[in-house]
C-alpha cells in the first residue's frame, strides 16, 4: 500500500515514477546482459529439441526463488506450470514480487505473466503486465503457429504488431524448468528450442541452452554439485545452476541480479497471495486489430522490444495536466 501523501505529490510519482523505474529495471538489465554475454567453444554440433520432449512423464511443477538485486532489493520469483485436464494444454505462470525502495518509502514492483500452450506444449497466447504506484503497463501475444501477434498498452498508448515465425514456438520460462529436468545434462552438450521470452529479454527466437561445466556450488553455507548452464536468446545470455535430480538451485542474469532457491513459506511470508490461483489468458484476433481498422496485421513486423522501448519513451516524456 502506498504511504498516504498530498494529491500533488502524487500525481509525479504516478506519472514519473513508472516509465522510470520499469527503464532502469530492464534497460539497466539488458546492457549489463549484453555486457556478460560469453562466446563459448561449443563441443559438437547443437541437438534441436521439440518442446513437446518435455512433457514426457509429466508432473505439474513450481519453482520458488528468492530475488535480489545488487544485494538489497528483495523479491519472489514464483513459476507455476499445470496440465489443463478440462481443456487440454498447459497453464503457465509466472509471478516476480519485488519490494523496491523508493523516495523514502516502500513500494511493490510486480511482474505478472500467464501463458496457454498447446498439447505439444507450443505457444497459443500469454498476457504479461507490470505494475507499479498504481500504474499499469499490459502486454499481450497470440500465435496461430506461423505469426506472433502483439499489443502493448500502458496508459492511453495501444500498439499492435505481428512477428512471422519459421515454426511454432514455446514460452521460455516454461520451457527452463523443464528442460533442466528432461534433458541430458553432459557437459559441452548445445540443446535448442525456438521459444518467447516475455518476461526478460522481450524476444521471440531459438534458445540455446549450453552445459558449461559441473561445479561445487554453495548456498546456504551448504556445497552442492550442480551443473552450470547458459541460456542464451539473441545476443542475452543468463546462468542457471541445476542439481543432477534437475533441481533450480541459482539463476543468475547479471553479476547484481541473482536468484536462489526458497521455501515455499518464506516466500509467502514476504509476499502473501504470489501463488494465488492463475486465470487463463482469453485472447482472440479482434484483440490484435489496428484501432479503427477491421484488417489484419499482416506484413507488418514489429519486434516486442521495439514496442516497450517506444512506448517508455513517450512515458517518459512531460504529460499536460488534466
Amino acid at each position: 500500500m502506498l504511504p498516504v501523501r498530498s494529491h500533488s505529490r502524487l500525481f509525479p510519482l504516478r506519472t514519473i515514477l513508472l516509465p522510470a523505474a520499469i527503464t532502469l529495471f530492464w534497460l539497466i538489465m539488458m546492457m549489463l546482459l549484453l555486457r556478460n554475454q560469453v562466446f563459448h567453444q561449443r563441443r559438437g554440433q547443437p541437438i534441436d529439441v521439440t518442446p513437446a520432449l518435455l512433457t514426457e512423464q509429466w508432473q505439474d511443477f513450481t519453482e520458488w526463488m528468492k530475488l535480489t538485486i545488487g544485494g538489497q532489493s528483495e523479491g519472489i520469483c514464483f513459476t507455476s506450470i499445470r496440465r489443463r485436464n478440462e481443456a487440454g494444454g498447459y497453464l503457465a505462470a509466472n509471478r516476480i514480487w519485488i519490494r523496491l525502495g523508493l523516495w523514502g518509502g516502500q513500494y511493490d514492483f510486480r511482474i505478472e505473466n500467464t501463458a496457454l500452450l498447446d498439447s505439444l506444449f507450443r505457444l497459443q497466447s500469454a498476457q504479461s503486465s507490470v505494475h507499479l504506484a498504481g500504474e499499469t503497463m499490459r502486454f499481450a501475444a497470440l500465435s496461430d503457429g506461423t505469426r506472433l501477434f502483439y499489443r502493448w498498452q500502458y496508459g492511453d498508448q495501444t500498439r499492435v504488431g505481428l512477428q512471422h515465425l519459421d515454426r511454432p514456438i514455446s514460452l521460455l520460462e516454461a520451457v527452463r524448468p523443464l528442460a533442466a529436468q528432461r534433458l541430458d545434462l553432459r557437459v559441452g552438450t548445445v540443446y535448442r528450442l525456438p521459444v518467447l521470452d516475455s518476461t526478460w529479454s522481450l524476444r521471440e527466437g531459438v534458445a540455446e541452452i549450453r552445459v558449461e561445466a559441473l561445479e561445487t556450488l554453495r548456498l546456504d553455507g551448504k556445497a552442492f554439485r550442480a551443473y552450470r548452464l547458459a541460456i542464451q536468446l539473441g545476443p542475452f545470455t543468463s546462468k542457471t545452476w541445476v542439481s543432477p535430480d534437475g533441481e533450480v538451485l541459482r539463476r543468475e542474469f547479471a553479476q547484481n541480479i541473482v536468484m536462489e532457491r526458497v521455501h515455499p513459506d518464506e516466500a509467502r511470508k514476504m509476499f502473501p497471495g504470489i501463488d494465488a490461483p492463475v486465470i487463463a489468458p482469453a485472447l482472440t484476433r479482434e484483440d490484435f486489430r489496428r484501432e479503427g481498422k477491421a484488417d489484419s496485421l499482416d506484413g507488418e513486423s514489429v519486434g516486442p522490444l521495439n514496442l516497450l522501448l517506444e512506448s517508455l519513451l513517450k512515458s517518459s516524456s512531460p504529460r499536460s495536466k488534466e
